[in-house]
Order: structure tokens, then sequence, then C-alpha cells
């Protein structure tokens, strides 16, 4: 009589091919996952830049980022990132730039917003790891 199926051995090798794969997944998952997170930090950087702007408007001559409310949110922290910061730089008549930095876990992230006041436009990065 003809016996059908598979062997034990082979079942292991299938298994362990599948394991294998799952590993290699899991670690690009997880950077993923956290970069999904860091999101927020565009969110960040773009709010104190439209505050920025708004000010510019009003006065094109002013250079006090560091006390907008929407830029000094310093060592607050969110559901997922902790340790943000925002810095600001550069002049109303030119070109303002916000960095917005935070911690996920064990990995810290940046996003940055600037405005160019010659396209009047206001740009954002991804957020990219620093650690």
């Amino acid at each position: 009589m003809h016996k059908s199926g598979f062997t034990l051995i082979e079942l292991m090798i299938v298994i362990a091919i599948l394991a294998i794969l799952a590993g290699m997944a899991i670690i690009p998952f997880t950077y993923y996952q956290k970069k999904a997170k860091a999101k927020e930090l565009v969110n960040f950087a773009r709010a104190c830049i439209q505050e920025a702007v708004s000010y510019c408007i009003n006065d094109s001559n002013f250079s006090d980022f560091d006390s907008l409310e929407n830029c000094n949110i310093s060592g607050n922290n969110t559901k997922y990132i902790t340790n943000i910061n925002v810095n600001v730089s550069g002049s109303c008549n030119n070109k303002i730039t916000a960095t917005a930095t935070g911690t996920i876990g064990d990995t810290s992230f940046n996003a940055t917003c600037s405005y160019d006041y010659n396209n009047d436009e206001i740009t954002c990065t991804q957020p990219l790891s620093t650690s």
C-alpha cells in the first residue's frame, strides 16, 4: 500500500524556513512602526513654522521664534514620542527652518520643515532616524 503525505523531516525544514523568514521581517517591521509614530514630529515642526510665518506677516523683523507657543514644547511627551524638542532658525525675509526631534523607544528621530519666503511655501521632510 502506498502512503501519501510529508515526512517529519520535510515538515521541520518548512518550519525552519518560515522561522528564518519571519525573523528577517521583524527588524524592518519594528523600524517602520517607529517611523510611522515619528510622523507626529512633522506636525510639530509644521505648526511651529505656520505660527512663525503668521508673526512674520505682521512684523517682517520678528526674530524671537523660541518664544512662540508651538515652538516652545521642549520636554513634552505624546503617546508615542518622548523628549520632544523644536529648534527654529532663520529670518522672516529669507528662510525659516524648524527641526522637531523626539525619541521613540530607543531610537531618536527628527523631522524638518522650512518656509521659503521667495516661493511662499512650506516643505517638510519625512522623519529620519538619528541613532
